[in-house]
């Protein structure tokens, strides 16, 4: 990765998601010195409201590009996005490509209330919500650890104190144990705090061949390895609500990469809602099944602690841009560019998705040096 932009999270009523695109984009290059026309290929993400904006062929006229090849994926999330470049860089179809993203979800008052599937809808499963609350009843009486059913406040906790020293985050008052607690229920048994932001924004960030990223830049960040599994069985496979389908990516990841849980500096989880940063931990092996709750506790995932997670404030405090404001803050890391949330000494990081009803999982692993 060569280039990372984002833009300012929150509203943007007099912008719509191709200006926020526009602005990513732009910035991308201008920050880095990239010209425009070193690129060769062009992926974004459609919005999720339907209104088919950030769709690339109009981007692409947007932006006065040509490129080799051009693509979009629809709530993918980055992290696909990512492996979707890498695939056209290592097949030789391009050299340089920049994956951006663009969304007014909050101004334009889009609530996530259309099933992507055919099957959770007839009992109500309109949003990813509804699943993310179901399958955490679904941990909680696995592990019989209902009574602790609050400690997942953990996360919320850990990621609005990041967000607190992140200028663009939308979130960044503080918050309290007392605080969490008061928060109302949204689907029980998870509040508010625990499920994420809809939030407007822009993200680009730009990949490129190895040989020619010296070029680029004196300081690029290196993808190692990609991991994927997916369960499009869904609910047909054996307690598909806590992902177990995570434990053949993380063999993945690992054994492509040569690294494992405890090599990592930090971890970045999409985090739609706080329940997927418990399923990770456990599934990627970072502690044991029915112990992420306990694990989470006294600091261990804040700055400071033993694994920071989602030191950008994640998708509960800065902004809601599936997995992409993760990409650009994982380039910062690396980089030394994070100022006051600047893991000391950063040079592995891991990624970690889950996208659509908890069928499709990935995970990236980036570093400092080739």
């Amino acid at each position: 990765m060569v280039a990372a932009y984002a833009t300012q999270q929150g509203e943007h009523p007099d912008k719509t998601a191709w200006d926020l695109g526009l602005e990513a984009f732009r910035g991308a290059l201008q920050q880095s010195g990239i010209k425009r026309d070193r690129i060769d290929g062009l992926l974004t993400e459609t919005t999720q409201d339907g209104s088919g904006q950030m769709e690339p062929t109009r981007f692409g006229q947007m932006v006065g590009l040509n490129p080799r090849a051009s693509g979009s994926l629809h709530y993918a999330t980055a992290g696909f996005t990512t492996a979707y470049a890498a695939g056209l860089i290592a097949s030789g179809q391009c050299q340089v490509v920049a994956c951006v993203y663009g969304t007014n979800q909050r101004t334009s008052k889009f609530r996530f209330h259309r099933a992507s599937d055919p099957f959770g809808a007839p009992y109500g499963f309109l949003n990813p919500a509804g699943f993310a609350g179901l399958g955490y009843q679904r941990y909680l009486h696995k592990y019989d650890r209902l009574a602790d059913r609050d400690k997942i406040g953990a996360v919320a906790i850990a990621q609005r104190k990041h967000a607190m020293l992140n200028p663009i985050a939308l979130r960044r008052e503080p918050m309290t144990w007392e605080d969490y607690r008061a928060d109302r229920f949204v689907v029980w048994p998870l509040r508010r705090s625990d499920i994420c932001l809809i939030t407007d924004g822009g993200v680009c960030f730009i990949l490129a061949d190895a040989e020619i990223a010296a070029d680029l830049t004196d300081h690029p960040i290196y993808l190692q390895g990609i991991g994927r599994q997916d369960a499009l069985r869904m609910l047909e496979n054996e307690d598909h609500l806590l992902i177990p389908h995570m434990k053949s990516t993380a063999t993945q990841i690992y054994e492509r990469t040569g690294v494992g849980p405890r090599d990592l500096d930090a971890l970045y989880v999409q985090d739609a809602h706080a329940p997927a940063v418990i399923l990770t931990l456990e599934n990627y092996g970072f502690c044991g099944e029915g112990e992420a709750l306990d694990w989470i506790q006294d600091g261990r995932i804040e700055l400071g602690g033993e694994l920071p997670v989602n030191t950008h404030g994640g998708q509960l405090s800065e902004g809601y841009m599936v997995g992409w404001l993760h990409q650009v803050e994982m380039f910062r890391q690396l980089r030394g560019e994070a100022g006051a949330r600047q893991v000391p000494d950063c040079e592995l990081v891991q990624f970690c998705a889950t996208g659509g009803f908890r069928e499709f999982t990935l995970s990236l692993v980036y570093a400092n040096q080739p």
